[in-house]
């Protein structure tokens, strides 16, 4: 759905208390053992259109009031059984690198800036990633990590991006197994869930409708302090300090350092 003007993106107060839960949620669910715990940069509130949130509300109304427990999803829950989840995608611009400014690009090959200006469009499911475990439709995960993995193109190394998004689970059909063929949730389903310990190793949410997902945060983060930070000149494995545009920490304070 298009339109006139671009949302606003609203960088949060690192004070205010919902920074504090989106950045606990965000660091508590990067679980994979082998990547770097990130450093969130930024976090920012992207306004919703009344042309976008009203065909939201309704299918949210059409779901109506639905319970899930467990299988790792946060504390969000409510009604229509609505969680954040997180989705990464490709991101060619430099969104999330100043606070201050935050401004959507106009390359039709940035997913991010499109996601954030147009909301979900289940019809481009697979244009990026040819393999879709559950079908066609619009992917989340609870598991920060894995939204990481999907996460790429930024012009800094190191420097990603993932969405937090407001998702109508309804009823979910849970899975083990994948379904590659599925266009839409059995009679009775709002999306699919699948959980691991068959086919998968983390958790993911399918939804199949554009109208019951839409991207409400940012968060700008680095997965790794060493090799660039938004604004400084690229510094990769092995380059001994000084760095070029960041000053060195002093003696006796370990990194993460505040200046990162």
């Amino acid at each position: 759905m298009g339109r006139s003007s671009d949302p606003p993106l609203v960088a949060l107060s690192k004070g205010c208390p919902t920074y504090i839960q989106l950045k606990q949620y965000f660091e508590a669910s990067w679980i994979h053992p082998n990547k770097p715990k990130p450093l969130v940069h930024a976090i920012f509130a992207i306004g919703i259109a009344e042309e976008s949130l009203v065909p939201f509300l309704e299918y949210r109304a059409s779901v109506g009031h639905c319970s899930m427990s467990g299988y790792g999803y946060c504390s969000f829950a409510g009604h229509a059984n609505e969680h954040l989840l997180f989705h990464g995608t490709r991101q060619t611009c430099r969104l999330g690198d100043d606070e201050r400014k935050p401004q959507l690009c106009k390359e039709t090959s940035c997913s991010l800036c499109s996601i954030i200006r147009n909301s979900f469009d289940v019809s481009k499911c697979g244009k990026e990633h040819a393999f879709s475990r559950f079908g066609t439709g619009i992917y989340t995960t609870e598991c920060s990590s894995k939204a990481d993995d999907y996460s790429s193109g930024h012009p800094d190394p190191g420097f990603h991006t993932v969405l937090v998004n407001q998702v109508v689970v309804g009823n979910p059909l849970v899975q083990l197994r994948n379904a590659r063929g599925i266009t839409e949730p059995p009679s009775g389903y709002n999306s699919i869930v699948g959980v691991p310990g068959a086919d998968l190793n983390y958790g993911e949410t399918v939804v199949y409708d554009d109208n019951a997902i839409r991207p409400v945060y940012l968060i700008a983060y680095s997965t790794d302090y060493r090799y660039c930070w938004p604004g400084t000149p690229a510094i990769w494995p092995g380059t001994p300090p000084p760095w070029p545009g960041i000053p060195p920490p002093r003696p006796g304070i370990p990194p993460p350092w505040p200046f990162m």
